[in-house]
């Protein structure tokens, strides 16, 4: 078996992948001439940057803010808030229709949340400027007190719900494990209507400035949620959910990639490791990913995909086990 025979094609939420290697939501995917190269190296679709819904509600509020007076009819207000919300929405969407010419691979808008308010009725537009998916970044922080775990799950259900009612192209979910009883909560967003799991979700990360006494951004190289714990979490769900599943988090080589595949990943996202080594390093890791795959004699990425997950394991307890003692001791 020949490199050339390798194939790494694969299925996400239905759509076509010439690999299985994704880029993630960042700055580097709001280029049209990087995006371009991504898609030379070998990357099986692009994750357009996010777009905000707080974007949109404070440009609104600036702009209400600056024109409201007196001498302006009660009228125009409305008419304002709406023109600026579209002005804002419509460079992203102008620019999702920019890189459809120019890359022949699935191109997904983003969209970054917390609530399911007036902005869902724009994931719509995004899905007619050509996103051939939608990426729903649902980011809160369960730190109310006064709300129980299934405030918050259902307040994720409505976000799902309300998107889904304006689309129809596929949606991903990308979420946090911040969840009482994680695989059940995220098998419920898959009957809500999400057609892929992304999992994780990474907070902006607080750190502390011990000489100038304030706080600070940890920074995108410190480690968010770490690999193992997503490599655990895609391995168990993956036997629970017949919903696509994309690991990311800490992904930078080949066999990292492998790795989540084995355990039923059916994508890989990475970001931050493209800032590090550059967009080649796409090839690299794809390369790996080759060359493995001819070592072990595997012809494609369904040759082995979920083939080390929970429930094809020998032993699947030790993707259970939380403690530390196995792990000294070694895990018969």
């Amino acid at each position: 078996m020949k490199n050339q025979a390798l194939d790494l094609s694969c299925t996400y939420m239905g759509l076509k992948l010439k690999s299985p290697l994704i880029i993630g939501s960042c700055g580097l995917t709001y280029s049209l001439e990087k995006i371009r190269k991504m898609q030379d190296y070998g990357a099986g679709a692009v994750i357009m940057k996010s777009i905000f819904e707080e974007q949109i509600i404070a440009e609104t509020t600036r702009s209400l803010q600056e024109l409201e007076s007196e001498y302006v009819h009660p009228d125009a207000l409305g008419y304002i808030k709406n023109y600026t919300e579209i002005a804002s929405y419509e460079k992203y969407t102008n620019f999702i229709s920019q890189v459809k010419k120019i890359v022949d691979i699935p191109v997904i808008a983003s969209i970054n949340c917390v609530s399911d308010g007036d902005w869902v009725n724009y994931a719509k537009r995004m899905q007619d400027a050509g996103a051939d998916a939608l990426e729903l970044n649902i980011s809160i922080l369960p730190v109310d007190f006064s709300k129980t775990s299934k405030d918050y799950e259902d307040k994720y259900l409505r976000i799902i719900n309300h998107v889904k009612e304006n689309i129809n192209i596929p949606l991903a979910v990308k979420t946090s494990l911040y969840f009482s009883s994680l695989v059940k909560t995220l098998q419920t967003f898959h009957y809500a209507g999400a057609d892929a799991l992304v999992l994780f979700n990474r907070f902006y990360e607080s750190d502390i400035d011990i000489d100038q006494m304030k706080i600070i951004s940890a920074g995108i190289d410190k480690e968010g949620i770490g690999f193992q714990t997503v490599l655990r979490w895609i391995s168990i769900m993956s036997s629970h959910v017949d919903c696509s599943l994309s690991a990311t988090s800490g992904v930078v080589s080949g066999k990292d990639i492998i790795k989540q595949l084995l355990a039923g990943a059916d994508t890989v996202q990475v970001a931050t490791v493209l800032y590090n080594k550059g967009l080649d390093h796409i090839k690299t890791m794809l390369d790996e990913v080759k060359a493995w795959m001819l070592k072990h004699q595997f012809n494609a990425i369904p040759d082995f995909k979920g083939k080390m997950n929970y429930e094809n394991v020998e032993n699947p307890e030790a993707y259970l086990r939380i403690q530390f003692m196995k792990y000294f001791a070694g895990i018969e």
